[in-house]
């Protein structure tokens, strides 16, 4: 028996990034079903948009009584619900209905980064300390009882796991030891370990020996303004960047080239990197023929990490007071893969690594990035290829 049928669950809307990521067109290709559901009315209707990605089988959902009416419509034996959510106290009812209607459920693992183990206790109980409140005292509580009720059975766990690294499941969220325990894992790899894979044979496109800067669009991120995070201001953050760029370039003599992040639309618009050469969608092929990558703690680390190059992460004061998750963050990195931390507004001598440690980027590479079942293998065919052959088992 295989699955007819795949429902993708997320209360944000679809975008480019979802459908291309979690392989609609590969689904469908195939003759499997694809719908999706968008659950942005029942979690942040403050949040509705009139922009919508162009996708015939996306559904709104605008309360919970629509919502089991869609699932008890469905022939649920031969359908697979994936959800793209992070499970926590939000997510409760919805999963409590999964577990009604005893759904087959998937998910995705993948992406995580190196987290706070190795910070001392002490440092710990500090950060602990001065984040709480009442709101994450009710936080801390309600995490404990759904991890409960998981280990209990009144969520039911996942029953399936598409993981990517040793590590994968810590981006699940509440009771992710315990999805791990009864689900079925099938070994994947991250986004952008497979973009790795489509280009490592290639040739290389110049002899030029430049510097890449893995840009974040801090202060512009959406994220920041939808979740109403602080983020860094525009001015001094870029100035601060800039300076040090432009010490690295007379250091090395070498051009830096800055990878824009994916939703840097405003630098379409305007260059705030002194007018050094901007490039959209390209991080991996710059990645791999560069002399050298800088950052601050971006997701696509992946790419200098499987290319084996060297990386400087980077930090400053101005930047840890605005986001000081960034520098644990950074830190973890650095502890993971041994990358070399270095403070912007720090005038010192800039010393940059002479190496990479193996040892370390292969122990990242496995950990969070892929498996030795799949590293040579694109998830979008591993992910098919149990779709169209696997024997449903529901929990």
């Amino acid at each position: 028996m295989k699955f007819k049928k795949i429902v993708y669950i997320r209360y944000f809307p679809l975008n480019n990034a979802i459908y291309n990521d979690l392989y609609f067109q590969e689904l469908l290709q195939n003759n499997i079903s694809v719908d999706y559901l968008d659950l942005t009315f029942l979690f942040f209707p403050d949040k509705i948009t009139s922009e919508d990605f162009d996708f015939s089988g996306t559904i709104k959902i605008n309360s919970y009584n629509e919502l089991e009416d869609y699932l008890n419509n469905q022939n649920n034996q031969l359908t697979l619900y994936i959800s793209i959510m992070t499970f926590d106290w939000s997510v409760v009812r919805l999963f409590r209905l999964f577990t009604k209607l005893n759904l087959i459920i998937g998910v995705f693992a993948r992406g995580v980064f190196p987290t706070t183990t190795g910070q001392d206790s002490k440092a710990k109980i500090a950060r602990i300390v001065r984040t709480f409140n009442l709101t994450r005292l009710k936080e801390f509580l309600g995490n404990k009882i759904i991890a409960f009720a998981k280990k209990m059975g009144y969520i039911k766990p996942y029953d399936y796991i598409f993981k990517a690294g040793e590590y994968g499941h810590w981006g699940l969220g509440i009771g992710s030891e315990i999805d791990c325990q009864r689900a079925e894992i099938v070994e994947i790899n991250t986004v952008d370990y497979d973009r790795f894979l489509s280009h490592k044979g290639l040739p290389s496109k110049t002899e030029e020996e430049y510097i890449v800067f893995l840009d974040q669009y801090l202060p512009y991120h959406p994220d920041a303004s939808y979740f109403k995070i602080k983020t860094v201001e525009p001015e001094p953050y870029f100035k601060e960047v800039n300076n040090f760029l432009d010490r690295i370039e007379l250091l090395t003599g070498k051009k830096i080239y800055i990878a824009a992040h994916p939703k840097a639309e405003l630098y379409k618009e305007f260059n705030p990197y002194n007018n050094r050469p901007l490039f959209f969608n390209q991080s991996n092929d710059l990645v791999k023929d560069a002399y050298l990558v800088l950052t601050h703690a971006s997701t696509a680390v992946c790419f200098p990490i499987c290319y084996r190059k060297r990386i400087i992460l980077l930090v400053s004061d101005y930047f840890c007071e605005v986001l000081p998750h960034f520098l644990i963050i950074a830190k973890s990195i650095e502890r993971a893969c041994g990358a070399t931390l270095i403070a912007m507004d720090n005038e010192d001598e800039i010393n940059i690594p002479e190496d990479v440690d193996l040892e370390k980027y292969n122990d990242f590479k496995y950990k969070y990035l892929t498996s030795h079942d799949s590293e040579n293998q694109f998830s979008a065919n591993i992910f098919i290829n149990f779709i169209n052959s696997t024997k449903v088992v529901s929990n």
